[in-house]
């Protein structure tokens, strides 16, 4: 069966997303504190072997020393970001654009100079101090700040790449989250919307089937009352059963139909004749439930009512290819010639733009819906639907 689908929300920003992919990529974004340590790790283990491909055995060949370099490298970046550069880029996130500008920038320089003078002492741990002797002599200084200038450049890159990595897919994250929450919030909107339309009954119905009721009860007709207060207690129980967001069978659709056809036929007697023209390889078909129940009424109101006699109703459902033919056709003598006006008129086209705009909501432009005159007298209302089956 066809449905509106009624999303619940997800943990996670990609709620559009479908299938495994989209599991996985909700439980790694939807916890942030997760994200931040999957993707820290992954990031720097990639570096590790980025590193240990080029620079390190570039510096010091194929030897302990140089997978000892990389490990060192790795692991004084991985701290750096972890311990000093996420909280304080976690705060600069809070600030204003200029703010934030200023706190990156200068943090970034500061922990750049920060962790050059960590790779100097790691490294005169590890290698002892010859080579910071032999790079203040190719540098002519043994000032120590000097010195680690060399590692200035490299570890600015680091760190600026780091930063924009951790502001865009923060960045990216919220605004996807905000996309998601927007299409949620239509969602549900068009599905109230869906519901609000789904559910108008007209007031004029059940105060004259009420009325009607009332009386049968004066003429102490009581049978026939009760027949009556029984099929429109059936029939407004099928309304507020079925869910709007979904879709019944036109077998279905067509006892509901009866139900409130019987309950007019009992108020117009021998004024109103029904038939039902419905080939039997579409009742299986799918369709919204009542959808033609605004039409019906559409026709008793404007059509039958104003006849003293030979008021007719015929309600066709037909397969054309892929799509299913439903009309709703009257030979009440008022028909305007252009009956696409009565959509325009609020008094009398609230139950057919009802129709019209649940169908738009349900099947897009795969729906057509039309009105047109009759001869010699009377409208038809035609609507075109997919043609869906449970299978």
């Amino acid at each position: 069966m066809s449905t509106i689908p009624v999303d619940a929300p997800h943990a996670g920003p990609f709620i559009a997303e479908q299938g495994r992919s989209r599991e996985w990529m909700n439980w790694i974004f939807a916890d942030k504190a997760r994200m931040f340590w999957i993707l820290q790790i992954a990031g720097w283990l990639g570096f590790f072997a980025l590193h240990i491909l080029s620079v390190s055995t570039f510096v010091a060949g194929r030897s302990s020393d140089s997978l000892l370099y990389s490990v060192a490298s790795s692991l004084i970046g991985f701290l750096t970001t972890s311990i000093l550069a996420r909280p304080i880029y976690r705060f600069a996130r809070r600030q204003g654009p200029a703010l934030l500008l200023i706190i990156v920038l200068t943090s970034t320089i500061l922990m750049a100079v920060a962790m050059s003078a960590m790779k100097a002492q790691t490294f005169g741990y590890l290698f002892g101090n010859g080579w910071m002797d032999l790079r203040g002599a190719s540098l002519g200084t043994t000032n120590y700040l000097l010195l680690i200038v060399p590692d200035l450049p490299v570890n600015l890159f680091l760190l600026g790449s780091w930063a924009g990595f951790y502001f865009g897919i923060n960045y990216y994250l919220k605004l996807r989250s905000e996309m998601e929450r927007a299409i949620f919030s239509a969602r549900l909107a068009d599905q109230a919307q869906l519901k609000m339309l789904r559910y108008q009954l007209n007031p004029h119905f059940l105060f004259n089937t009420l009325n009607a009721i009332s009386t049968l009860v004066l003429e102490q007709d009581g049978k026939q009352a009760n027949s009556m207060l029984t099929q429109l207690s059936a029939f407004l129980r099928y309304s507020l059963d079925n869910d709007p967001l979904q879709k019944t069978t036109l077998a279905e659709e067509v006892r509901a139909l009866e139900l409130y056809l019987t309950i007019e036929k009992t108020r117009f007697a021998d004024r109103l004749t029904v038939v039902f023209d419905i080939d039997e390889d579409t009742k299986s078909a799918y369709v919204p439930s009542l959808i033609l129940q605004p039409a019906i009424e559409n026709a008793i109101k404007y059509a039958i009512a104003q006849m003293e006699s030979g008021g007719e109703i015929r309600i066709t459902a037909h397969r054309e290819g892929g799509m299913l033919a439903l009309t709703v056709c009257d030979n009440g003598p008022n028909a305007p010639e252009d009956p696409n006006a009565l959509l325009d008129n609020v008094k009398t086209g609230v139950g057919l733009v009802n129709m019209r705009d649940r169908l738009a909501y349900l099947y897009q432009n795969r729906a057509q819906f039309q009105l047109r005159h009759v001869e010699p007298q009377g409208m038809c209302v035609a609507l075109r639907i997919p043609f869906e089956t449970r299978g």
